[in-house]
């Protein structure tokens, strides 16, 4: 739900804060020195900026003093050491700042991150679900390479067991590779669909081609190529379906914000909105029900096609809701969306 921006010249130190965040569903933004981090600082909103103090060009504390005296008030957890203590200590002057010691383990990232943001501990005891149903061997090890460790795969030669996997508890995204199932995707798709209503569902092909990673066909969401790559993995399947993409407290719906270029942008709508149906339902139809569509790209196309399937859905059970959207968009999206409540 939240931006992080990591400010270290190490990438192995990024990669590894980012390691440790992103059970949580992030977005995460990288610089590798102060000039850097001021200018993406300035230049877009972030929740929280993890920065290092010992860096080129320009170090933590002058990075920090320029982002503080040009108005940005994001929390700042300081990366030091024991060497940089007193340095620290000025700059927590400078308000709104905390501070981690290297070497630090990813609880102590992640205990610091909760603390800040009040993210959800309890993420880390759901991870997001993979169900892999296949025929060839190599798919599972394949697929573990790309994914973020986090991700829990559960893979399956039997189309009987795949289907009980479904039938038994949550999966977030089913991709179903099998030459000899060819004939059958569309159907075994439908079946899953049931059971996994807001589930992403994905056919392995052999001639799969870029236009067709969301081509929905009644439950199968769309076609996946046989080779698998870190393009397709964790620039489209993990943002769009494995990521957590809505957040709730108590009656109020979170969407996090869009990952991945324009031509994805469907299927991330049409998760969000299965999402949204699925765990709205549940809620105490009497309650003021609202969706928050603030980090939503302010699209008018998507932001109108999500909330009227949402709308449409949620009060077949009931529900009322309303949605919050961007300022900038609220006239142009009230004028298409009369009767739905937009604030």
């Amino acid at each position: 739900m939240w931006r992080v921006l990591l400010v270290d010249d190490s990438a192995l130190i990024r990669n590894a804060v980012q390691a440790a965040l992103e059970p949580y569903g992030l977005e995460f933004g990288h610089a590798e020195n102060g000039q850097v981090a001021v200018d993406k600082a300035l230049a877009s909103d972030w929740d929280l900026i993890f920065l290092d103090v010992v860096m080129p060009i320009k170090d933590g504390p002058a990075a920090l003093r320029e982002i503080r005296g040009r108005g940005n008030t994001s929390p700042v957890v300081l990366v030091t050491s024991v060497s940089t203590a007193a340095i620290v200590a000025n700059a927590v002057k400078l308000g709104g700042v905390h501070y981690i010691v290297k070497p630090f383990t990813p609880d102590q990232i992640r205990a610091v991150a909760t603390k800040l943001l009040k993210l959800d501990a309890s993420a880390l005891s759901r991870p997001p679900r993979v169900l892999l149903q296949h025929a060839d061997p190599a798919l599972p090890a394949q697929l573990r390479k790309l994914l973020p460790g986090h991700v829990a795969i559960d893979p399956s030669q039997a189309l009987a067991q795949s289907l009980d996997l479904a039938e038994r508890g949550r999966r977030d995204l089913v991709i179903i590779e099998s030459r000899e199932l060819a004939n059958e995707m569309r159907e075994i798709a439908n079946v899953i669909r049931h059971a996994l209503p807001a589930a992403g569902i994905f056919a392995v092909v052999d001639d799969a081609a870029p236009s067709s990673l969301w081509c929905p066909d009644e439950a199968l969401d769309g076609s996946l190529p046989r080779k698998l790559d870190d393009a397709l993995v964790r620039g489209f399947l993990y943002p769009n379906f494995l990521r957590p993409l809505v957040a709730f407290d108590r009656t109020v719906a979170r969407v996090a914000g869009f990952r991945g270029p324009p031509a994805h942008l469907p299927a991330y709508v049409a998760t969000v909105a299965r999402l949204l149906v699925e765990h709205c339902a549940t809620i105490d139809r009497t309650a003021d029900l609202v969706i928050d569509l603030g980090r939503v790209p302010a699209d008018p196309d998507a932001i109108v096609a999500l909330v009227a399937a949402v709308d449409r859905e949620l009060r077949t059970t009931g529900a009322a809701p309303s949605f919050r959207v961007h300022p900038a968009m609220h006239a142009s999206t009230t004028r298409r969306l009369p009767r739905i409540v937009l604030i």
